[in-house]
């Protein structure tokens, strides 16, 4: 049988003066024939969507600084049992507000952004093969990162990591999260991000930018 799926969320790096404050989260299932979909802080509770419903133990608006895990999702298949299809997700909203310096630059930020952690298919007695943790700004274009799943059943994805940046106004205001599973590219994404540069590397997934 299939077991959880739990995928681990960082908030890895954030840029001087910036609060990041989680406002929501809403676990969903595609039915109530046994799918789940949970999350847990370690300081502000869990919420969950199940079979019995949708207990709900989240303080909302709490905030998560740099280093600090966001928190960990856990999606289960039908009971347990043989599971096939799309299964549930968790949507996790956030805002980003303060002030900071780019470039030698103010910039101010008060913008909404989300999470949303799901699955590939599920397959019958085996977990889905991918976690997916997509992340975008309000009213701007997703960007995804595919963690691979262990074929064991006690093995996770890798825990991820967010970077959030913002560029100055003479550089068009603009916003960017990206993600990693390399603990050692939080700096450098950061030293960048100072400087008002998006750094790309084989070791960070997508940006994804605000409009």
């Amino acid at each position: 049988m299939p077991s959880d799926l739990n995928q681990v969320l960082y908030l890895g790096g954030l840029l001087d003066g910036l609060k990041f404050t989680v406002t929501d989260v809403k676990p969903s299932v595609p039915n109530r024939s046994g799918w789940g979909a949970n999350f847990t802080n370690p300081h502000a509770g869990s919420i969950s969507s199940n079979a019995g419903g949708d207990p709900d133990y989240l303080s909302r608006g709490f905030e998560v600084k740099s280093g600090e895990k966001i928190g960990t999702t856990k999606l289960t298949g039908k009971s347990g049992l043989f599971s096939t299809g799309q299964g549930g997700l968790v949507t996790i909203k956030f805002h980003l507000e303060g002030k900071t310096t780019v470039d030698g630059k103010e910039v101010h930020v008060n913008d909404n952004g989300y999470i949303v952690v799901s699955a590939s298919d599920w397959k019958g007695l085996e977990r889905p093969d991918m976690s997916n943790v997509t992340y975008y700004w309000a009213d701007a274009p997703p960007r995804n990162a595919a963690l691979r799943v262990p074929p064991s059943i006690a093995g996770m994805p890798a825990d991820i990591l967010f970077v959030l940046a913002a560029k100055p106004e003479d550089a068009g205001k603009e916003l960017g999260m990206t993600s990693t599973t390399h603990k050692d590219a939080v700096d450098t994404a950061l030293d960048f991000a100072i400087r008002g540069i998006f750094w790309v590397n084989e070791k960070l997934f997508s940006w994804a930018t605000s409009r």
